[in-house]
C-alpha cells in the first residue's frame, strides 16, 4: 500500500467512515467505496491504453467522481484537468488542444460547449453516466497500481485568467503532500474535521484548501455544485461542518441573507479567506454575529495554496494582514534589485519549498520567468511589519510610477472604501500622455445619488493628489470571475469600450 495513497489507507483503517457526500444527488460514499470505485475504473482506462504522464480532461461540476479519479490518477500516474465550465466554446477549445487529453470526462449539460475542433484529436470520450456506469460496475480484478511518485503531477490547474489567457501550472504529489502538512498544522484538522466544498474543480482553491487535507486526515467531506448562500449556511449548520473555504464575495452575500441570523453553526471551527483582502468590518461581523473566526490567508495556483495564515487571535488586532508563512516553506520580500528589502518596505513575494510548482505546462519561457534558484517569483506585493506579519499591496503588474511617484492600486481601493456607503472600489492602472500611468476607479454603492464628485471630495483631504484616479465610475456591480475574484480583463474591456465611444 502507498504511503501517498491516503484513500486507500483509510479504506484499510476505517472502510465505512464516510468520506464524501454530494448535497445534489445525495450519495454517500465511504472511504471502502472510493477505494474500489477507483480500483475500477483503473482497469477500464487501462483498456483504454491511459498510460503515466497522460491528461484526463474533465468538463463538469464539482463532485465525488472527481474523488475517485483523484485516486485512480495517483495509481496510474495520470494527471488530472479539471476544466472551467463557464469558459466561452472557443476557451475550452484553446485549454483542450494546450493539455492533449487522452480521455475527456464531460457533463452531457456542457455538451454544446465542446465543438468538432474541441474533441477531434481526443481518442476517448465519455459522459459522466458513462464513467459512473464504469465504476460501480463489480469486478473481482485487483490494478496493481504503480507505485506514486512524489515528483509526478496529478493536477494540471488553468489559472483563471483574470488579466490575459489561462496558463497551465501542474501541481505534484509532493506539493499535494506538504501543502497538507501545512494546513493540517496550522488549523489542528483531524480525522474528527469535516468540510462543504463550494468552490469549483478547476481551481487550486477548491481542492487544495481543504479536500485533499481532509482526505489525508481521514475527515469527510461534503459537496455541493454551486454556491447559493442560503443553502450553504443551513448545509453547515445541517452537517455540522467544521471548517468552511469561501472567498469575501461569498462570505458577503452568506452574511447579508435572512438566514444568517437564524443558522446554529457551532460546530464551525473557521472559517478560511482570501483571493481579496479580508476586511476589517467582515471579520468582526462573523465574530460579533455568529461568534466564528475568519483566518485570513494568502495562495496562489503556483504555490501551496496554503502559503500563509493568520492566526485567529490576531484578526482584529492585525487587520488586512495574511498573517505569518506556513509552516514548511521559505518566504522572503525583494526588491527590483533581488535584495531583500527591510521592514515596512514593499517588494515582490518570493516562495521556496517543497510547494512549489516545478513548472507551466507547455510553457518554458514563463517557467524561466517565474522560476528561478528554486524561488517562485509570485509577483505578488507586501511588505512585512516589526512583528512579522505580511500585508499585501497588491499585483507587481498593478503597481505604477505616475510622474516618478510608486502608486500602489491596492492604497487607493481602501481609502475609497472608507466611505461608509462605498462596497467595493477596484483601481486599475492606464496610459497617461502627460505623466506616464494615471488610473482609474469603479465603485459601486448603496446610495443611488453618489457621484464622482462626492468620492473626489472624501479623498482631497485623505489622499496625495498625485494618487487620486483620472475618472471614477460608478458600477451598479462589479463583474467578478467564475471563482469569485474581481474581473480585472472585464473592466478593462468597459473602460476601453467608453474610450472608443468618446
Amino acid at each position: 500500500m502507498d504511503s501517498l495513497d491516503w484513500i486507500s489507507k483509510w479504506a484499510d483503517y476505517t472502510p465505512s467512515k464516510t468520506a464524501v457526500v454530494s448535497h445534489e444527488s445525495n450519495e454517500m460514499f465511504s472511504y471502502k467505496d472510493l477505494d474500489e470505485y477507483a480500483n475500477n475504473l483503473s482497469i477500464h482506462f487501462e483498456k483504454l491504453k491511459l498510460t503515466e504522464g497522460d491528461r484526463i480532461a474533465i468538463l463538469a461540476e464539482h463532485g465525488p467522481l472527481y474523488i475517485i479519479l483523484l485516486a485512480c490518477c495517483q495509481r496510474m500516474g495520470l494527471i488530472l484537468t479539471p476544466l472551467n465550465y463557464r469558459l466561452a466554446p472557443f476557451e475550452i477549445t484553446h485549454l483542450l488542444e494546450d493539455c492533449n487529453p487522452k480521455l475527456l470526462i464531460y457533463n452531457e449539460t456542457f455538451s454544446e460547449k465542446l465543438d468538432y475542433n474541441s474533441c477531434k484529436n481526443i481518442p476517448n470520450q465519455l459522459t459522466l453516466n458513462d464513467v459512473k456506469n464504469l465504476y460501480q460496475e463489480k469486478t473481482l480484478q485487483q490494478h496493481s497500481p504503480l507505485t506514486i511518485k512524489e515528483n509526478n503531477p496529478i493536477f494540471l490547474f488553468y489559472t483563471s485568467g483574470t488579466t490575459g489567457k489561462p496558463k497551465g501550472v501542474l501541481y505534484t504529489n509532493k506539493m499535494m503532500f506538504w501543502n497538507s502538512l501545512n494546513t493540517s498544522m496550522q488549523l489542528g484538522i483531524t480525522f474528527k474535521d469535516s468540510t462543504l466544498n463550494v468552490l469549483p474543480p478547476y481551481h487550486t482553491s477548491g481542492w487544495n484548501i481543504f479536500i485533499t487535507p481532509i482526505l489525508h486526515k481521514g475527515g469527510s467531506i461534503t459537496i455541493i455544485e454551486k454556491f447559493d448562500p442560503e443553502k450553504t449556511l443551513q448545509l453547515l449548520e445541517d452537517t455540522k461542518t467544521t471548517l468552511f473555504l469561501a472567498l469575501p464575495t461569498m462570505l458577503l452575500m452568506m452574511q447579508k441573507t435572512s438566514q444568517f441570523q437564524k443558522v446554529d453553526l457551532s460546530a464551525l471551527r473557521y472559517i478560511i479567506s482570501g483571493g481579496e483582502i479580508v476586511g476589517f468590518d467582515m471579520v468582526s461581523h462573523w465574530k460579533k454575529h455568529k461568534n466564528i473566526d475568519i483566518r485570513p490567508g494568502y495562495g496562489l495556483t503556483e504555490a501551496g495554496p496554503s502559503i500563509t495564515s493568520l492566526h485567529h487571535d490576531k484578526t482584529l488586532e492585525k487587520p488586512n494582514s495574511i498573517g505569518k508563512p506556513n509552516f514548511y516553506l521559505d518566504l522572503k520580500i525583494v526588491n527590483e534589485n533581488n535584495e531583500e528589502v527591510k521592514n515596512n518596505e514593499v517588494g515582490e513575494i518570493c516562495i521556496s519549498g517543497n510547494i512549489i510548482t516545478p513548472a507551466y505546462w507547455n510553457n518554458s519561457v514563463e517557467t524561466k520567468n517565474k522560476i528561478k534558484d528554486g524561488w517562485l517569483y509570485t509577483g505578488d506585493l507586501a511588505y512585512r511589519d516589526e512583528e512579522g506579519y505580511l500585508f499585501l499591496k497588491g499585483r507587481k503588474d498593478d503597481m505604477y510610477i505616475s510622474g516618478g511617484e510608486n502608486i500602489y492600486p491596492q492604497e487607493i481601493e481602501s481609502f475609497i472604501e472608507q466611505i461608509p456607503s462605498v462596497t467595493k472600489a477596484i483601481v486599475l492602472p492606464i496610459d497617461d500622455n502627460k505623466w506616464g500611468k494615471s488610473s482609474v476607479a469603479f465603485v459601486t454603492s448603496t446610495d443611488s445619488s453618489m457621484n464622482e464628485f462626492d468620492i473626489r471630495k472624501y479623498l482631497k483631504g485623505n489622499l496625495a493628489d498625485y494618487k487620486h484616479p483620472k475618472a471614477i465610475f460608478l458600477l451598479s456591480e462589479i463583474p467578478l470571475t467564475s471563482l469569485g475574484k474581481v474581473s480585472r480583463k472585464q473592466l478593462f474591456q468597459y473602460f476601453h469600450s467608453l474610450i472608443s465611444e468618446s
